[in-house]
């Protein structure tokens, strides 16, 4: 049997040699092109033999392209080789790889292949990537402990089995008033007063067996000035073995001074919250009750408990929460005062009015902390004011609205229409032949004709409308929400209708009638309360020398009378 050198030789490529090879061709046009490829490579790329004889360019991106090309010129031109550390998209994975390029030259010198083989270092390249990361992190590590030793507010020391001071940090000055030098091999229990000596040697004694230790003692600085501390002893412990203490000591001397100013500001607090009639409220930024004065259960009848923790609006009138809520965040964004009246439910059932000024607090930083609100019971000045109101703005005969409020309610309709096509009636009425009335039967009965006369027009209109005395036996009656003439004549024929039913006042049966003047407005540009009544007074006289028990009717829109 003849041996095949050349058969043998290419096995050992393709399927004997464990890294990755590839053979590039270099053609006349100087492009690089794949000849061949072993097992290896096509095992471990997406690589596949149909790229033999396709150029770099064809089997990658321009990038990559770009990269090998380059690397296969270096290789070139530096003649003995080329390697280079890189990595590749395998079949499982990305992988890292050292390719290690090899020019072949023909007898002329001129460069016809280049061998790539290119072995995988994925396993190395890990190691030594989580070596690096392991001393990156113990670098910051050990930063991070510096910056928590040497730039740590509190005092800390190292100290010695034996209870000696080894070294310390920057604020030892700032609590003792020596630097750590010197206080070096000071024992640990010079530190403290005297009251306080024993207490830190038993602390000491129990850190060195294990047990860390926090105490409030006190401690001597350099002036002999007495130095309220937090103290917290912390074994320093190597490979299981306690090899020296950590002590950190915390000066809280302002804290206790603040605290003492708190306890004095809290008790003047409480006397007055103990001994107030008014209602004293604290709502924190979350905009929950936090706490409520004792006077809650005097004033509202309910106990303390019933409003911790519950939203600031409890108990508070459903029609009065919408605004309130609104002021409330008003108030904490303009920093001013929060002023308002509402009702609150009382124990009873029933709600109370009442007036409330809240002031926002703020934190250092400017942010909203809580609300101090004061707040008393105003009901009996509001019922003296709807009072007053409805004194000014009602008829003491019948209580219908008087002739101010009906004007005010009018004015107030009117402008709100403007500009859309929303229409409105104004009706003016009085009594035919009061006065005959009131010469032949009294005032008396006059008044009860003219309470009569209101209730009678009270039944035949609409729950929307406005029906106001304006003296004497004139009334006057308000229809929004008109959309034609029909409307009005409609209302208009049943409050004649209602009048010419029998009277009875006192055992006097009678008969009467009344007289209207209609006036509705334009779209648009409805005209103003003047010249409404203006035109009813006009258009009532018309119906008065007509005859009387009937109506005239006159429409801006149409510049029309209707009889």
């Amino acid at each position: 049997m003849s041996f095949n050198s050349s058969l043998f030789f290419n096995n050992v490529l393709m399927n004997g040699i464990k890294e990755m090879v590839f053979i590039i061709a270099i053609d006349d046009n100087d492009n690089f092109c794949y000849e061949f490829l072993n097992k290896a490579a096509i095992n471990q790329t997406f690589l596949t033999d149909k790229v033999i004889g396709q150029s770099i360019q064809n089997v990658y991106s321009q990038k990559t392209a770009e990269f090998l090309i380059n690397k296969y010129r270096e290789a070139i031109e530096v003649i003995d080789g080329l390697t280079y550390e890189d990595f590749y998209e395998s079949t499982s994975g990305i992988k890292y790889s050292e390719t290690t390029l090899t020019p072949l030259c023909n007898n002329d010198g001129v460069c016809t292949h280049i061998v790539a083989l290119v072995k995988d270092v994925t396993r190395r390249r890990l190691t030594e990537l989580e070596i690096q990361k392991s001393k990156n992190d113990l670098y910051r590590n050990k930063q991070k402990y510096r910056s928590l030793y040497d730039y740590n507010l509190d005092a800390i020391f190292s100290l010695s089995l034996t209870g000696n001071i080894q070294n310390g940090n920057s604020a030892v000055e700032s609590v003792f008033g020596y630097n750590a030098e010197e206080m070096k091999n000071t024992p640990f229990v010079e530190l403290f007063a005297s009251k306080d000596k024993d207490s830190a040697y038993k602390s000491f004694r129990d850190v060195v067996k294990g047990i860390p230790q926090e105490h409030q003692l006190t401690v001597l600085n350099k002036s002999e000035e007495m130095i309220e501390v937090i103290m917290k002893l912390t074994p320093i412990i190597i490979n299981e073995d306690i090899v020296g203490i950590y002590g950190i000591f915390k000066d809280i001397n302002e804290q206790i001074q603040l605290g003492k100013k708190y306890k004095e500001s809290e008790d003047q607090f409480r006397i007055i919250t103990e001994n107030s009639n008014d209602l004293i409220t604290m709502i924190d930024n979350q905009g929950k009750i936090v706490y409520v004065s004792p006077s809650y259960k005097e004033v509202l009848d309910y106990e303390v408990s019933e409003y911790i923790n519950k939203p600031f609006l409890h108990n508070v009138h459903t029609d009065d929460c919408e605004r309130l809520q609104e002021t409330f965040k008003e108030s904490i964004r303009k920093k001013t005062t929060w002023k308002e009246q509402f009702r609150q439910k009382h124990g009873d059932g029933d709600y109370i009015w009442s007036e409330l000024l809240g002031s926002p607090v703020y934190d250092d930083d400017k942010y909203f902390t809580h609300m101090v609100v004061v707040s008393r019971n105003i009901t009996l000045r509001k019922d003296y004011e709807q009072q007053l109101q409805q004194m000014a703005y009602h008829d003491p005969l019948t209580g219908l609205p008087n002739r101010r409020f009906f004007i005010k309610q009018l004015t107030e309709h009117i402008e709100r229409i403007k500009n859309t096509d929303q229409r409105l009636a104004m009706i003016m009425m009085d009594l035919d032949q009061f006065k005959s009335i009131n010469d032949k039967m009294g005032h008396s009965i006059g008044d009860q004709v003219i309470q009569e006369f209101g209730m009678r027009i009270s039944k035949v209109i609409r729950d929307e409308d406005l029906l106001a005395r304006l003296g004497g036996d004139e009334f006057t009656l308000l229809l929004p929400n008109i959309t034609s003439a029909v409307d009005v004549i409609e209302i208009a024929d049943r409050i004649i209708k209602v009048m010419n039913e029998p009277w009875c006042v006192e055992n006097h049966d009678f008969g009467t009638t009344t007289s209207l003047g209609v006036v509705i407005s334009s779209p648009r540009a409805p005209e103003n309360a003047s010249e409404m009544l203006k035109y009813a007074d006009k258009e009532l006289y018309k119906a008065k020398k007509a005859g009387r028990n009937d109506y005239r009717l006159f429409d801006f829109m149409h510049h029309s009378h209707v009889n």
